[in-house]
């Protein structure tokens, strides 16, 4: 299931940061109340991108969300070697998480 707060801001993120793609990593939901606690999403952007760090920053600090989330961002070059690799968090992610943009 993808609460409506996960889908809400990766649609924001995909309308201001412009990734290629966009995956729900994980979510965290409270026991007692099954409501969604945390949750991660991974980017894939374009190599262009000047600096993945500014532009982290900038979603963190531009898409509010009630619930806490973290990112984190693969340069399209970087995510195309890494999700090939069954050792690596790319891969997982490729594998498990669920796309959510693109």
């Amino acid at each position: 299931m993808i609460y409506p707060e996960i889908q809400a801001t990766a649609d924001e993120i995909a309308a201001l940061g412009k990734p290629l793609k966009i995956y729900l990593i994980s979510h965290k939901t409270n026991h007692a109340t099954s409501e969604l606690a945390s949750f991660k999403l991974a980017l894939i952007v374009k190599d262009e991108t000047a600096n993945i760090s500014e532009l982290a920053c900038f979603l963190y600090t531009a898409v509010d969300c009630d619930c806490p989330y973290d990112l984190v961002l693969y340069r399209e070059s970087e995510w195309e070697t890494l999700s090939q690799d069954p050792r690596t968090f790319a891969w997982s992610i490729r594998e498990n998480g669920s796309v959510l943009y693109g």
